[in-house]
């Protein structure tokens, strides 16, 4: 089974005040905190975007970091709806 190629989409990342900050590794100025994003995963030509992803988010770049259960949740439900035959999809991220 192919693994599912990720893109997040930046531009559409907001963040909101949490603690527990830290500096962003991708643009060295900014500042990591808790927020939502929207991912766009793809692959043989079906594309899927998850948006309202729970993330930890730069408020400089948008650079977006998922935590380990967030990207398996995420990855899971887009191999679902690839396996069902979708080409494209847009859909709000629900935590289980």
């Amino acid at each position: 089974m192919n693994k599912l190629e990720s893109t997040v989409t930046a531009s559409q990342s907001r963040v909101q005040n949490e603690g527990n900050s830290m500096n962003c590794v991708i643009c060295k100025q900014g500042t990591v905190a808790g927020g939502f994003t929207t991912l766009t995963l793809e692959r043989a030509g079906a594309v899927v975007v998850f948006k309202d992803v729970p993330a930890r988010v730069c408020d400089t770049c948008g650079e977006a970091y998922l935590s380990e259960a967030v990207s398996g949740r995420l990855l899971a439900a887009a191999e679902r709806a690839v396996r069902a035959g979708v080409e494209v999809d847009v859909r709000h991220y629900v935590a289980v």
